[in-house]
């Protein structure tokens, strides 16, 4: 049945990816995108290969002698890369890292000795410690290993929720799921 299943999915992906005039092989991951990160609700993706319209964990799939990257699903993903098993363990592994951010966040915080107006927050995640600082002004750090940062995605940190996210993204991050 699995051997059906690839060959199906085979054959559909290197249809359209001859259509595209794109290789057939030599595809890899370039990153792994959760589209409900940031909102449980979010509308799934559409795989762009396929045209499956339930794609959750997007993986950006590049070529060297492709003009554009490619976003496309797990199966997909496999088909491209020429590894099914390893595009499976990536959307695995993201599967993992999501239900970690969820008991992440609604992890306790243990605060530290006040110093005048600055608070400082502590936990351990995956044998890390990280910080949270508040400053006057409601500015916010977080640390983590021997990253500390006060902006994120380009933005100022401004309150301790988002906090919170940043400091799972620093102790977590995608990149080393690839």
């Amino acid at each position: 049945m699995e051997e059906n299943y690839s060959e199906f999915y085979l054959a559909k992906c290197q249809k359209r990816l001859k259509e595209w005039r794109a290789p057939l092989d030599g595809w890899f991951c370039k990153k792994i995108i959760d589209v409900r990160e940031d909102n449980e609700d979010a509308p799934l993706a559409t795989c762009e290969l396929c045209d499956c319209n339930k794609v959750r964990f997007i993986h950006v799939m590049d070529h060297d002698l492709y003009f554009e990257e490619v976003c496309v699903g797990c199966i997909c993903a496999g088909v491209m890369q020429g590894d099914i098993l390893a595009a499976k363990e990536r959307e695995r592994q993201m599967k993992n890292r999501a239900k970690r951010r969820k008991n992440f966040v609604a992890g306790e915080w243990k605060e530290t000795a006040p110093m005048g107006a600055l608070r400082t927050y502590t936990r351990m995640h995956r044998g890390q410690r990280i910080w949270i600082s508040v400053y006057p002004g409601n500015r916010h750090y977080v640390r983590c290993n021997e990253k500390s940062i006060s902006r994120y995605k380009g933005r100022p940190i401004r309150d301790f929720y988002s906090a919170v996210y940043v400091a799972f993204d620093l102790a977590d991050p995608v990149e080393e799921l690839l």
